[in-house]
């Protein structure tokens, strides 16, 4: 197999990963923090060995960066020692929703659907390009993060349209955090000790999401057709009321494509308190701050109503899951999520929950009937299991 190259361009940070067939060499973490960006290696993904803050600058040349540290470390002599690169691509579109080799036809479709994700596509194809011009001779293959929920079934997927025009433009619910829920999924028995015919996993970072798998599937997810919908987010607002939109659209004389923009920049939790940090907005909220207070409690209103209809869709739920970076760092979220839901047998151990920070566990009481567990995603490795599947 080589060495791999794994590349996450999410909607707010980066990730790469190094990996000598399946062993991990070198792993990047690149993420805003309140003086810039902040890119964080380790050697071999056992501990953080060095952060240092970097320019914008050094944010959109964080690719070569991380190469230059793995021949530094002696992982590579040469560019040309990475054979295969796995990027993960976020877009709508029954085309997306498969793993493949990228080439002329799937770079048109991908800029075809721009406007469509533009918190990830942009991103998608800067990093295209500058793998183009790095690894010139390496295989690229795309790793589709909704092919996880591929398993939805019809009722589940289509939109009450037209069969001709759903058909026709490819207007479906693909969902989205496929990759993470598929990670999770993976390591549920070695974190909870069962395997969990119904699982509800809740994806809480920039991007939000909360998933219902029955025997380890997906058979609902809050995402719809684009990243941007379901529930609030960090600058994505989720879903809007069509009338509203509309309305919005006049007033502000707005084109489609524009909207989209409007939408999933300026809305969600930075369209209530002006920050889409979850991180900041806590801090504010602990400080009496209201429009963060109102922000933070919209949001975990909306995750609680997911995860009430997901429960009733499943016909009862025996494990909850938290994960992606808020889900996995803020225990005073997680408790706030899963809080007074005593009578439907969620109770939360609050030692377990503050312990558990950025590391897997199972927070709620021995004598709660739903467990609750806290499971870091790693989409880097399933990104990289994907890939062996593309020829």
């Amino acid at each position: 197999m080589g060495i791999t190259l794994v590349v996450n361009p999410g909607s707010s940070s980066k990730k790469y990963a190094l990996y000598s067939n399946r062993t991990l060499q070198l792993n990047a973490y690149i993420e805003r923090t309140k003086e810039g960006f902040e890119m964080c290696t380790s050697v071999g993904g056992i501990q953080q060995d060095n952060c240092e803050l970097v320019p914008n600058q050094g944010y959109h040349d964080s690719l070569n960066n991380f190469i230059k540290r793995a021949k530094s470390e002696g992982f590579i002599h040469a560019n040309s020692d990475i054979i295969k690169v796995a990027i993960r691509v976020v877009a709508p579109g029954v085309f997306f929703q498969s793993h493949r080799q990228i080439d002329e036809v799937f770079i048109k479709r991908l800029k075809a659907c721009s406007n469509l994700a533009p918190l990830h596509v942009p991103h998608i194809e800067h990093e295209l390009q500058a793998l183009a011009m790095a690894l010139s001779s390496a295989k690229l293959v795309s790793i589709s993060d909704s092919a996880f929920h591929k398993t939805m079934p019809e009722l589940a997927r289509l939109y009450s349209l037209p069969k001709k025009d759903y058909e026709e433009f490819d207007l479906y619910r693909f969902g989205y955090h496929g990759l993470s829920v598929a990670s999770t999924v993976r390591r549920l028995h070695a974190v909870t000790g069962s395997d969990p015919k119904r699982a509800i996993v809740c994806h809480l970072g920039n991007g939000v999401s909360v998933t219902a798998l029955k025997n380890g599937e997906s058979i609902e997810t809050t995402m719809g057709y684009a990243p941007g919908s379901g529930l609030i987010m960090g600058s994505r607002a989720g879903d809007v009321d069509v009338g509203a939109l509309l309305v919005l659209m006049q007033y502000r004389n707005l084109k489609p494509v524009d909207t989209q923009t409007y939408i999933q920049t300026y809305g969600g939790l930075k369209g209530i308190a002006g920050e889409a940090d979850l991180r900041f907005l806590l801090e504010r909220r602990a400080k009496g701050d209201k429009s963060a207070t109102l922000a933070i409690a919209s949001f975990v209103y909306q995750i609680r109503k997911a995860i009430g209809a997901q429960m009733f869709i499943l016909g009862g739920v025996d494990t909850i899951v938290f994960t992606a970076t808020a889900g996995e760092r803020s225990y005073l979220l997680r408790s706030l999520i899963m809080e007074n839901l005593e009578d439907l047998g969620i109770l939360i151990d609050p030692d377990k929950n503050e312990a558990c920070v950025s590391r897997d566990g199972v927070i709620s009481d021995f004598t709660s009937k739903i467990k609750v567990a806290v499971i870091k995603t790693d989409e880097s490795a399933e990104i990289l299991y994907a890939s062996e599947e593309v020829e």
